[in-house]
């Protein structure tokens, strides 16, 4: 089994089992534009962004606050699309420098650490301390974000879905339109 990396968070909202049911009637690649769409309005007008910004501690050099970014992506293999907020970290190999992408400790603040030591040259050992949970705040910054606003987003979620719905039927009947001709 794969190891997780970061928080997955599951919902069962009323109504939303049946738009997705709806989206796999659609065509794969025109499901997945569409449900990316409407997650990522969903998620932008629930306000989980500005939360995010204001629960995430700023450290001495701001990384982690600047690399908070929402993504939305696209399987039209699967018809899935979906979205992630969180924190960007790391670049590509001969990309150019992006001071937004230094979110590398994001792991760090959410979860903490433990306390740690180490052995000096001279055999003493040394704690190099430990990082709370949620830094100097106390609290995840990610984890307490999404329950700030899970219920804007749920009630939001199965609106923007079905208008992401009616767009992709909208779009999938302007093509079989136009492959009609005009007899």
């Amino acid at each position: 089994m794969a190891e997780q990396v970061g928080i997955s968070i599951t919902t069962g909202i009323p109504g939303l089992e049946s738009i997705r049911n709806a989206f796999m009637a659609l065509p794969k690649n025109l499901a997945a534009k569409h449900m990316a769409a409407g997650l990522r309005r969903a998620a932008e007008k629930g306000g989980t962004l500005q939360a995010l910004k204001s629960s995430t501690p700023r450290g001495p050099t701001g990384n982690l606050r600047r690399s908070i970014a929402i993504k939305s992506k696209r399987y039209p293999r699967t018809g899935v699309g979906l979205v992630v907020l969180g924190f960007r970290s790391g670049r590509r190999m001969n990309e150019p420098y992006d001071n937004k992408k230094l979110g590398y400790h994001q792991g760090l603040v959410e979860f903490g650490t433990k306390e740690r030591t180490r052995t000096t040259k001279d055999g003493r050992r040394v704690s190099t301390g430990k990082m709370p949970v949620g830094g100097s705040y106390g609290k995840p910054p990610i984890r307490s974000a999404w329950e700030q606003t899970r219920q804007k987003v749920e009630s939001l979620m199965v609106q923007e879905m079905t208008a992401a719905f009616n767009a992709a039927a909208r779009e999938l009947a302007d093509k079989i339109k136009s492959l009609q001709g005009p007899f």
